[in-house]
């Protein structure tokens, strides 16, 4: 069972704009790196592909009218 308060607060991370948070001393793996990019990436194509189905039933209905 997932935590709701660990959910939004990742909900809430994903949904900021990606910008790498590396300084030269921390800097993390380049798979840390990608694994964190990719979840963004990941998260915003989720977001599309939602409302590309919202956008196509809203079509589909339309076009369905007489």
């Amino acid at each position: 069972m997932v935590d709701p308060a660990r959910r939004a607060k990742i909900l809430r991370d994903l949904q900021q704009d990606f910008i790498p948070d590396c300084g030269a001393q921390s800097m993390p793996s380049a798979d840390k790196r990608a694994a964190y990019a990719l979840g963004h990436i990941a998260f915003r194509l989720g977001r599309i592909e939602h409302s590309l189905g919202r956008i196509a039933a809203a079509l589909e209905s339309a076009l369905s009218k007489p």
